[in-house]
C-alpha cells in the first residue's frame, strides 16, 4: 500500500485520524475534506485535499448523463459524497478507507471498480440489521457490502454482527481505535480550569463528556446528584463537557431537583483542551443506555479517560463492557440509584480509585495506543490486499 485515501463524509476530525498520523512517513496519505466539514482540521498533521461544491458542480456539468442518473434519478436526496470530485482525485490510489457507512461508503463502492482501488471500511454497528429501520440507510447498505474488500470493525461485538449478516471471517479484522498517548496521559489538576468554571479545587469532580442526548443517559447524572444531595453528601461537582438536544431539559431537571450548585456546563471543548478536562476529573461517568436502534458502539471518551488514568463508571450498553473490561465499574443502564452508590463508593475509597485508574492506564497502553494500532492497520491491509 503506497497511496491511501481517507474519506469520512463531513466528519473529518482529530480523534478519528490520530491513528493514521503515525503512518505518514510510510504511506502517502490524503484526507479528503468537504466544504461543510463539521470540525476544524488545521491541526491534523496529514495531507488534506479540500473538496468544494463549485468544483463538484463543474465536474457534474461535464458529465451530464452520469449526473442525471446519480442526482436527478437517485432514489433519495444526497446519496453521494462528492462523487465527481472523488472520481478525479482518487485516481491512482492503492486503497481508500472510510468509517462512514452511508454516503462516503456508497460513493466509494461505485468508484472502486472504475478506479481500481481496494475499499477498506471500518464498522461501528453492533445491532444486527439495524439499517432496516431507515429506508435510505438500507438502500445504501445493499449497494455497499459486496464491494468492501476488507472490514475493520472497531470491536469484537461489531465483528460478530458482521458475521451474523453474512460477511465471511476472512474479510474481517478487528482493530480498535487509538488514542494519542503523548497527548492523553495522567497530569496534575489544572487549577486554571477549576477557576474558570468556578469549581473549588478540592471538589470531587464527576465528568461527563459527549453529546447531551437522551440515549447517553445524561439525565441520570442529575438523578444521581439529587440522591447524593438527599444523603447530605457534600463537595462533589458534575462537570458536563458537551452540547446537544437535551441541554434545555437538563437545565429544567437541575432546577427542579435543586442541584444547581452541583453542576457546571463546560459546553463544547476542543480536542486540544480535552486532556486537561480529563485531568480535572476524579471519575468519568458515561450512563448510556440502549434503544431498539442504537446502543453504545464504542465510546471514545472511555479510552481517552483511561489514557489519563481515570476510574470509570459506565453501563452495560452495547460494546462498553468489551471496551472497559475490568478497568471500570459497570452498572445496569438506567439504574441511577446504582450510579449514585458507586459515585459515593469512589468518593470514600481512595485505594479503589487508584486501583481502577492504574488498570485503566495499563489497558489504554496495551489496547488503545494510536501508534500501535496504526501499525496493526497497515499490516492488516497489506497482508489482506
Amino acid at each position: 500500500m503506497k497511496k491511501l485515501g481517507i474519506v469520512l463524509d463531513n466528519k473529518v476530525n482529530r480523534w478519528a485520524l490520530q491513528r493514521f498520523e503515525p503512518l505518514k512517513n510510510d504511506v502517502d496519505i490524503t484526507v479528503f475534506v468537504g466544504e461543510r466539514n463539521d470540525y476544524d482540521v488545521k491541526s491534523i498533521n496529514l495531507n488534506k485535499r479540500r473538496l468544494t461544491h463549485a468544483e463538484e458542480i463543474s465536474l457534474a456539468i461535464r458529465n451530464p448523463l452520469t449526473a442525471y442518473k446519480r442526482i436527478i434519478k437517485a432514489p433519495y436526496k444526497k446519496m453521494d459524497f462528492y462523487y465527481f470530485s472523488l472520481q478525479k482525485y482518487l485516481e491512482g490510489m492503492d486503497a481508500v478507507y472510510s468509517c462512514d457507512i452511508t454516503r462516503s461508503a456508497y460513493t466509494l463502492a461505485h468508484l472502486k471498480d472504475r478506479l481500481g482501488f481496494k475499499f477498506i471500511l471500518s464498522w461501528w454497528e453492533n445491532i444486527p440489521y439495524r439499517a432496516v429501520f431507515d429506508e435510505k440507510t438500507s438502500y445504501h447498505k445493499r449497494h455497499i457490502m459486496q464491494k468492501v474488500d476488507m472490514f475493520l470493525p472497531f470491536t469484537q461485538t461489531a465483528k460478530r454482527v458482521l458475521q451474523m449478516e453474512g460477511v465471511p471471517e476472512e474479510k474481517i479484522r478487528v482493530i480498535y481505535p487509538g488514542v494519542d498517548l503523548e497527548r492523553f496521559n495522567p497530569g496534575n489538576k489544572p487549577e486554571k480550569l477549576f477557576a474558570e468554571n468556578n469549581i473549588p479545587i478540592n471538589s470531587f469532580v464527576i465528568l461527563y463528556v459527549g453529546k447531551l442526548v437522551s440515549w447517553k443517559g445524561v439525565h441520570n447524572l442529575i438523578y444521581a446528584a439529587r440522591i447524593l444531595k438527599q444523603r447530605e453528601v457534600k463537595g462533589f461537582v458534575v462537570a458536563v463537557a458537551g452540547k446537544g438536544a437535551q441541554n434545555e431539559n437538563m437545565e429544567k431537571l437541575i432546577k427542579e431537583s435543586g442541584t444547581e450548585d452541583n453542576f457546571r456546563f463546560l459546553n463544547f471543548v476542543s480536542y486540544d483542551e480535552m486532556p486537561q478536562v480529563y485531568n480535572m476529573a476524579d471519575v468519568l461517568a458515561l450512563p448510556s443506555y440502549p434503544t431498539m436502534a442504537w446502543q453504545e458502539q464504542f465510546g471514545m471518551v472511555l479510552i481517552e479517560a483511561m489514557a489519563c488514568g481515570k476510574p470509570i463508571i459506565t453501563t452495560m450498553s452495547g460494546s462498553i463492557p468489551e471496551v472497559v473490561g475490568d478497568a471500570g465499574i459497570l452498572i445496569p443502564s438506567g439504574d441511577y440509584f446504582n450510579l449514585a452508590e458507586n459515585i459515593l463508593r469512589l468518593m470514600n475509597d481512595d485505594s479503589l480509585r487508584d486501583a481502577l485508574g492504574k488498570k485503566a492506564l495499563a489497558m489504554a497502553g496495551e489496547l488503545y495506543d494510536a501508534k500501535k494500532n496504526s501499525m496493526h492497520f497497515k499490516n492488516a491491509v497489506e497482508n489482506r490486499l
